[in-house]
């Protein structure tokens, strides 16, 4: 197949991580990829496919493909004009549910009622994906890159609990301001620990005066991710039900660190009972779960294996297969006539 990825921009998040990982995949597996972005060449992300960069996704600029990827609501909107091949919307997570961009909502949602069809990173993207905006859909979930791996012969948490918390502090629905709340606790409480925290975007001074890091990394690379999580023992994910799929927490789950995060609809799909879950918003839950985690050598490895057991689902060749596997029931016309999806996960002899 010729496959083309629109994405809106090349700034290091995990939904044009997740984007780039699958036009690799797809790129591995013989087809015919190019990814096109108004932004730059992404520095931070090893691209070793055709990319072009243009002032806008009118036809004019695009490359002719089989089947066209829309990775975000406003490259949604660019499918409309398209006049080759098929065309499929990467949902990520409902655009129309976040905090920042309010004014946008009518406009994001507009542009999920075009009958697109959709793959999904996580089943509650998928159904409401077909049941409020009657849209085809299939499953298909990000990779864990190979770089992220457990430790070697690590049985039990450091002495000085390293806990890691991902994400700008600065995007209310990640919960950041949690997780500062619950390591204020677990001090209060005795529990010695340091606080990791690696975000997109330097340290703001109103984290600052929330809670101080004791080290905070900016920008880092997936390598240098995957070491760092290595040597934490801990990564508290306390998102909002806004959350799309949660890539840190299947990346901390192959590396051997357990989990606490919130009970919300991607956090379920993702770590499948291997992760402690608690109510969002609770710092005190948190603190409550991370103290009896950490204090409990055999629980804190249980739940390790538990973590590198379910990231195994999520292996490089099972996603490969069953991107494939939508993308050519995209590039075939087969969704107009197979438009419902099997939201079961790992798929089994769904995916060849």
């Amino acid at each position: 197949m010729r496959l083309a990825y629109l994405l809106e921009d090349t700034a290091l998040f995990g939904g044009v991580k997740i984007a780039l990982q699958q036009a690799h995949l797809m790129a591995q597996r013989g087809h015919q990829v190019v990814v096109v972005s108004k932004g730059p060449r992404p520095r931070w992300f090893p691209l070793s496919l055709e990319f072009r960069q243009v002032p806008s996704f009118a036809p004019v600029f695009l490359p002719k493909a089989d089947v066209t990827v829309a990775t975000f609501w406003t490259t949604l909107l660019a499918l409309r004009e398209i006049p080759w091949g098929e065309k499929v919307h990467y949902c990520q997570g409902l655009e129309f549910t976040y905090t920042h961009n309010q004014e946008e909502h009518p406009a994001i949602e507009r542009a999920y009622q075009d009958p697109f069809p959709a793959m999904v990173l996580a089943p509650h993207l998928g159904q409401v994906v077909q049941e409020r905006f009657a849209r085809p859909t299939r499953l298909v979930p990000p990779p864990l890159a190979p770089v992220f791996r457990p430790p070697w012969g690590k049985r039990r948490p450091h002495k000085r609990a390293r806990i890691l918390v991902v994400h700008p502090f600065e995007n209310d629905w990640k919960g950041v301001v949690t997780a500062l709340e619950a390591i204020k606790i677990l001090r209060r409480a005795g529990v010695t620990c340091e606080l990791v925290r690696l975000s997109q975007w330097p340290l703001s001074e109103v984290e600052q005066a929330v809670l101080p890091p004791d080290r905070y990394y900016c920008g880092l690379t997936e390598p240098q991710v995957a070491r760092l999580l290595r040597r934490c023992d801990l990564l508290l994910a306390p998102s909002w039900e806004q959350e799309g799929f949660g890539l840190p927490v299947l990346e901390a789950m192959g590396s051997g660190v357990p989990v606490v995060a919130s009970d919300i609809s991607a956090f379920r799909f993702v770590t499948a009972g291997s992760a402690l879950l608690v109510p969002p918003r609770k710092p005190e839950a948190f603190a409550e779960a991370a103290a009896t985690l950490l204090a409990d050598a055999r629980r804190w490895r249980e739940l390790a294996q538990a973590g590198v057991q379910r990231a195994q689902a999520f292996s490089p060749p099972c996603i490969a297969a069953a991107a494939e596997q939508a993308l050519s029931w995209v590039a075939t016309g087969a969704w107009r006539t197979e438009p419902r999806a099997d939201f079961s996960w790992p798929p089994g002899e769904r995916v060849q």
